[in-house]
């Protein structure tokens, strides 16, 4: 008869982690593990393409054993009785809703029972060896603190490289989180962790805590961060990846010393007003959020690519004043934004990227009685703010086809001798549109190619603008001396 857990997992649908941090960063979770996962197909005779998988040598069995899932080690276990307690070696162990049968899911509490049980029963059976990595992903919540503390007892008993706690599917209060164990660790247990990811969970360490010495990837999403959490950064001294998503009481980001080895960080959708680290070794940054926020990052001198995406108004002054200033040594920049209102007095030269070379922009403009008929021409400051720009990309989506053109000299000819390659997309025929293209095939004396795409995106598909097509065939194409216009589409 099945144990329990072996039930469990081969009664329920195949299911996987969803843990939402970086595509780019998987790899660091399954260092130990093949490049690709080795799929099975076992019969009743044990035979895997020709060969007998009992007369293989132990060892070989184990590395097989660590290649596939844990509830395709159980369906091993159940072909013969030498491989019955093959899966109590498993170095990954993944518990989700599809831990918990079919039958149960649909009763809260009986699922919720059935999930503990599983996972307390695999935990108390498995031998500790070799544990690479332990992911709870369930709703859970303070309650069950007794259960969770246990499990991560296990994970650092048993040297655990990666450990992630998610129970995002709770996005209630915040007081009924469960508290992350900080306690638990101490100077001779914390050594061997180098991943960790929380979701929906509550951060609280005291400034005795011991930190991580050779964590290399922290991801906090819904995370109710009660301290400072320089303390724990930096305690962390080999800190690479640092993602911070949806942390309501964020509202400061930085460190008193230098995060030495920190090469990556992404800040979303958090109440943080300041960014100000020194991070000698960043290398990409990410920020998305609905405030002004000050970036203080000038001296991160190997900060080369960024993201910036703002939805608050008034933001593309921002963008000229503050990212120069805050991000100065950028080379290749990403921003997304809304625009509801003209820069004010957007006649005064902006402050310079002096390292630029890559600009691309998603912008949405806003109503056009307020943004009255310079709103897209003022994007021509981007000669003046970028004098070293190579290439440039705006993908934008005008909710009004405003006929106004603006008064000639509202944005003065400022000769442009980098830029080589532009492109324009979600062109309607705009008049701000037409001035903007216009001044960029004058201006930019090295231009090599020039886009116009009358198309834009509407729920993943490509929808043509009719009138910007012929607009941009009667308006741009008389202006192209240099034979550098191309009408996509």
């Amino acid at each position: 008869m099945p144990t329990p857990f072996r039930a469990a997992l081969l009664s329920s649908r195949p299911g996987s982690m969803s843990i939402s941090i970086l595509a780019r960063k998987e790899d660091m979770e399954n260092r130990n593990s093949p490049a690709k996962r080795i799929r099975l197909t076992l019969s009743k005779q044990t035979d895997l393409l020709g060969f007998n998988l009992l007369s293989l040598p132990e060892d070989v069995v184990s590395r097989i054993i660590a290649c596939i899932t844990l509830k395709e080690a159980v369906r091993m276990s159940t072909v013969c009785s030498t491989l019955r307690k093959a899966w109590i070696y498993h170095p990954n162990l993944d518990f989700d809703i599809s831990t918990v049968p079919a039958s149960s899911r649909h009763n809260i509490m009986q699922g919720l029972k059935r999930f503990i049980d599983t996972v307390n029963f695999v935990l108390r059976e498995h031998s500790g060896l070799a544990l690479n990595r332990l992911a709870v992903n369930f709703e859970l919540h303070k309650e069950h603190a007794h259960d969770i503390d246990g499990w991560v007892s296990f994970a650092i008993s048993s040297k655990a490289r990666v450990v992630v706690l998610n129970f995002s599917p709770y996005l209630g209060q915040h007081e009924n989180n469960y508290s992350f164990p900080c306690h638990l660790f101490n100077n001779q247990n914390s050594s061997h962790l180098e991943v960790l990811r929380l979701d929906s969970v509550t951060l609280d360490p005291s400034r005795e805590f011991c930190g991580f010495s050779n964590l290399t990837t922290l991801a906090l999403e819904h995370v109710l961060i009660l301290q400072d959490l320089q303390y724990f950064l930096l305690r962390c001294p080999l800190l690479e990846w640092l993602t911070i998503r949806r942390c309501p009481e964020l509202h400061n980001l930085h460190a008193a010393e230098p995060l030495q080895q920190l090469k990556f960080l992404c800040v979303q959708d958090c109440a943080v007003h300041r960014i100000d680290l020194l991070a000698p070794n960043l290398r990409v940054f990410e920020y998305r959020g609905g405030s002004k926020v000050l970036f203080a990052l000038s001296e991160c001198l190997k900060l080369k690519t960024a993201t910036v995406s703002f939805f608050v108004e008034d933001n593309l002054g921002y963008i000229f004043t503050e990212i120069p200033k805050g991000l100065p040594h950028i080379e290749t920049l990403h921003v997304e934004m809304t625009v509801k209102t003209q820069i004010h007095g957007f006649m005064k030269a902006p402050l310079r990227f002096m390292h630029l070379r890559n600009l691309i922009m998603n912008i949405t403009f806003g109503n056009v009685q307020r943004l009255g008929k310079n709103a897209v021409l003022q994007l021509g400051y981007l000669l003046e703010a970028a004098p070293f720009l190579v290439n440039l990309h705006v993908d934008m989506y005008c909710r009004f086809e405003s006929e106004y053109r603006p008064k000639k000299g509202v944005i003065a000819d400022h000769p442009h001798r980098n830029l080589k390659d532009a492109c324009i997309t979600g062109f309607n025929g705009n008049g701000g549109q037409v001035a903007l293209v216009k001044y960029i095939l004058r201006n930019a004396i090295q231009l090599k190619r020039m886009a116009v795409d009358p198309r834009r995106k509407i729920l993943g598909q490509l929808v043509e603008e009719f009138d910007g097509r012929m607009i941009a065939e009667s308006e741009l194409v008389p202006h192209d001396r240099k034979g550098v216009l191309t009408i996509l589409g």
